[in-house]
């Protein structure tokens, strides 16, 4: 008897590009974001911004950044907020009125959730590690390779191979990938599976079942200060790559310079691993914020 052939591997799906108006209407929105980011916004802002009605302008700018202008707003708002506590700032009452929060306690709840601990945590992280280069705290931590805990019915797993642009002009064989598995095709929230690796390394990751998921990635040269990765608004220090993951089979991952319609990196990706390192027993980087 003949065996059964294997299933195709779907191809992920593929947005169709933005036009120019598009890009050029949610730049637009996104430079007014920036220069208001501690006053209240609204979409009807964000749309008089973008020259679109509300409704249209929703669609447009989610097509294109993958994201609600809300979400990309909150994102803006807690990059800046890493950004003033690397600087120094040394009051996080302070900085939560700086980014546009009225309320403490709202403010710690989006930045625990959005950048995977706490500020207080955030801020202790960044003092003791902030100087040591990426690559250095990736050796140290031994979580490298990492794809998340392995719970029961999980499905195949699924691999992956980067290529394109290392950043800051580094060679690929000198940088590390941080490869997420998400729910949504931007980095909000930790994780349901993750790797950690040499960026010329295979990717393995386990997704949770048959549901839709992306796969994000970051890449840093291995020399890069902690600090001076996540205080990198611009995003010259790193390179991303996205695509749809595969329910099974491979994956291939372009790293590319950060666009700016792109959302911000707000998960603090090498800082997870040192609050894991420091942990008791050592946990995947996807392990419950703190």
């Amino acid at each position: 008897m003949r065996a059964a052939a294997a299933p195709p591997v779907p191809a992920p799906a593929v947005r169709p590009s933005p036009s120019a108006e598009q890009l050029a209407s949610v730049e637009r929105a996104i430079r007014r974001m920036r220069d208001h980011l501690g006053e209240t916004q609204c979409l009807t802002d964000h749309a008089e911004a973008g020259l679109f009605s509300p409704f249209h302008f929703h669609r447009v700018f989610r097509s294109v950044t993958a994201v609600t202008p809300g979400r990309f707003l909150a994102a803006l708002r807690m990059a800046e907020a890493q950004r003033m506590m690397i600087r120094g700032s040394p009051r996080v009452t302070d900085v939560c009125t700086a980014v546009g929060y009225a309320s403490l306690g709202t403010f710690t709840t989006q930045f625990t959730r959005l950048v995977g601990m706490s500020p207080s945590r955030f801020k202790a992280l960044v003092d003791r590690h902030g100087d040591r280069g990426i690559g250095e705290l990736v050796d140290a931590s031994g979580l490298a390779g990492t794809t998340g805990p392995t719970t029961p019915g999980r499905a195949a797993e699924i691999t992956g191979r980067a290529g394109g642009t290392a950043p800051a002009g580094a060679a690929l064989r000198d940088a590390v990938l941080f490869t997420g598995l998400f729910p949504h095709g931007v980095p909000q929230d930790l994780p349901v599976a993750c790797a950690v690796t040499a960026a010329t390394a295979t990717v393995r990751l386990r997704p949770p079942g048959d549901a839709e998921h992306h796969v994000l990635a970051v890449c840093f040269d291995r020399a890069t200060r902690v600090a001076d990765a996540l205080d990198d608004p611009a995003g010259a220090r790193r390179s991303v790559a996205t695509t749809r993951a595969p329910t099974h089979g491979s994956f291939r991952l372009r790293l590319r310079a950060p666009a700016p319609s792109d959302p911000p990196i707000v998960l603090a990706l090498p800082l997870l691993l040192a609050r894991d390192a420091e942990a008791p027993a050592p946990t995947a980087v996807a392990a419950k914020p703190g």
